[in-house]
């Protein structure tokens, strides 16, 4: 996908949400930005990021998704509610 974006007067760019989305980027996962030998920007995750509350600790890969071990806990917690 190929989206033309302008920078801002602070030469800051917001990436598009559809963007984002193929890329799998998070509201505040933390990825790595690096400017490549052809004058390319490369952007990608900087770590396995929780897709529940975006830290970068202590996570765990579980049923298809990253999560961090307190959102696991919160997850095992509500499902324990309804007797499952």
């Amino acid at each position: 996908m190929q989206v033309s974006k302008r920078l801002t007067t602070k030469s800051g760019i917001t990436i598009p949400k559809a963007v984002r989305e193929e890329a799998g980027f998070m509201p505040g996962m933390a990825v790595d930005i690096e400017n490549m030998p052809d004058g390319s920007i490369r952007i990608w995750r900087h770590a396995p990021t929780c897709r529940f509350c975006g830290s970068i600790e202590q996570v765990i890969y579980a049923s298809g998704m990253e999560l961090c071990k307190a959102c696991a806990a919160k997850l095992v917690e509500e499902v324990g509610r309804y007797g499952v």
